[in-house]
């Protein structure tokens, strides 16, 4: 990440003393450049393999659920759920927060839940085991997004028992994510009449591949060839072709894959064609 650039942003849920605050203080005891406070959040930038995370901790009382929670789970990179194990009066309640965030959040935001303060477990019997909490919180449910990362972890914020294990699994997971968004340079969409609706051009350049790519999909239409694979200069593209749309996804011939440029063209097809038929109806 180049000087300026700006943090990959994460944040820390959860209900008041499920111990979110003790995790960020955790983690960024080894790691601490800069602290934040305002009210209702803690915020912290954390290195990681030369990175710079930013850390958002939310407060868990009911006011800032409704207002902030909704806020920072849409624009997050990455969302950690801290659960406190003994606390059963709180469980309906936190597992309908969860079920709030672990559907707000983009498909391909990484989810962490963290099962909190293990380290309790020889003092106090009444704990939720981990077979009960992804049973309670439907955790098995998580996984029907392909795209998202998930991983539930045992933890005790307070002894830093298994926390560095999970926090450098979430960070190699956002980094994985922005290295996957970073091998995708041209997103080009055209209406039924070859007309630019959409794309990330920003130059003359890109604006002419625009055009070679216009004049490829005219000539699969008149072919009647709804998808194809053509590399134009260094650039690799997916062209998908359908009646109202056509979608053209590209990265460099030597940084992106062929099934890769695939995949993401027709996931952003499958999604567009969703929104053609609610726009009929």
């Amino acid at each position: 990440m180049s000087k300026g650039t700006s943090p990959i942003n994460f944040v820390i849920l959860g209900l008041e003393n499920a111990g979110k605050t003790t995790l960020l203080r955790n983690i960024s005891g080894k790691k601490f450049t800069e602290t934040l406070t305002t009210i209702g959040m803690d915020v912290e930038q954390l290195k990681h393999k030369g990175l710079t995370f930013q850390a958002i901790d939310v407060g868990g009382q009911l006011h800032f659920r409704e207002t902030l929670w909704q806020y920072y789970t849409t624009l997050a990179k990455g969302v950690i759920f801290v659960f406190d194990i003994f606390d059963n009066s709180k469980l309906l309640e936190a597992r309908k927060w969860f079920d709030y965030i672990s559907h707000r959040i983009s498909q391909r935001a990484v989810l962490m839940f963290l099962a909190n303060k293990i380290d309790l477990k020889d003092k106090e019997d009444k704990f939720m085991s981990l077979e009960e909490i992804v049973k309670t919180f439907k955790l098995d449910n998580v996984s029907m997004y392909p795209e998202r990362s998930f991983r539930i972890w045992e933890v005790s914020a307070k002894t830093g028992e298994n926390v560095d294990k999970s926090i450098s699994w979430m960070f190699n997971k956002l980094i994985e994510n922005i290295r996957d968004d970073s091998l995708i340079s041209l997103v080009l969409v055209l209406n039924k009449d070859n007309e630019i609706i959409y794309t990330t051009s920003s130059n003359e350049v890109e604006s002419e591949l625009d055009s070679i790519f216009k004049n490829n999909v005219q000539e699969m239409k008149e072919r009647g060839i709804n998808e194809k694979l053509i590399t134009v200069h260094n650039i690799s593209a997916s062209v998908i072709v359908q009646d109202e749309f056509s979608v053209i996804i590209g990265g460099k011939s030597d940084g992106i894959s062929k099934e890769d440029l695939v995949s993401a063209s027709l996931s952003i097809s499958q999604l567009l064609n969703n929104e053609f038929i609610v726009s009929d109806k």
